[in-house]
């Protein structure tokens, strides 16, 4: 008999618990059935029982060194990405756990995110424009800022005919440099958008109305 797990042939007897556990790792791998030592030495039996022991001390140890490597890889691959973090930008713990199970998840995130969250979920037009540019090609790749900027720029042309752009810039945290790249690759995405955002502005005329 060997261990599965490691392959030892190290093995001893727990006839106190019914135990086969493997000395290398300690393992429980088998079940004892005391028919099977009738007739051993107490002396013997005594050893085995001290030595399980000692193996089972060496599992709990080992599982906690397996646990331990654990956090230090995790708190390493935290720092890391710390290390190449921006101002202002903070580093999701949860999404660094989903990349490095072999998933897809945004790391970064910007400090003012949560806040523009909630504004999305607030606004109802600006959550239907969201869906809009969610649809686009193009600006569907854009970041959460820069999508709540253009949605937020959009919403004041449907609504006032014109917008603050520092305003908004202000307001997402997103630079007056990007904010004028992001208007420039709005007017040339315009042609797709204008009858997806046609409900859009309806349900803006509506809310205006209905508010006045």
């Amino acid at each position: 008999m060997k261990c599965p797990y490691c392959n030892s042939i190290d093995l001893v007897y727990d006839f106190e618990k019914g135990y086969v556990v493997c000395k290398e790792c300690g393992t429980v791998i088998e079940t004892i059935f005391v028919e099977q030592f009738l007739g051993v030495a107490q002396e013997y039996v005594n050893d085995v029982v001290k030595s399980v022991k000692n193996a089972m001390k060496f599992k709990r140890a080992y599982s906690y060194r397996l646990k331990l490597s654990e956090y230090v890889k995790e708190v390493n691959r935290y720092e890391d990405f710390v290390r190449r973090c921006r101002k202002n930008v903070k580093v999701d713990l949860d999404a660094i756990k989903i990349v490095a199970n072999g998933g897809k998840a945004r790391v970064y995130r910007h400090v003012n995110d949560d806040g523009l969250k909630k504004l999305v979920k607030e606004d109802e037009i600006i959550g239907k424009i969201l869906e809009v540019l969610e649809e686009d090609a193009i600006l569907s790749s854009r970041t959460f800022r820069s999508k709540v900027a253009l949605a937020l720029l959009i919403k004041d042309l449907i609504t006032h005919g014109e917008a603050d752009i520092d305003e908004i810039a202000h307001k997402t945290s997103v630079s007056k440099v990007h904010m004028q790249r992001l208007v420039k690759v709005l007017k040339n995405r315009m042609r797709n958008l204008k009858l997806k955002l046609t409900e859009v502005k309806n349900l803006a005329s509506y809310t205006i109305s209905v508010s006045s």
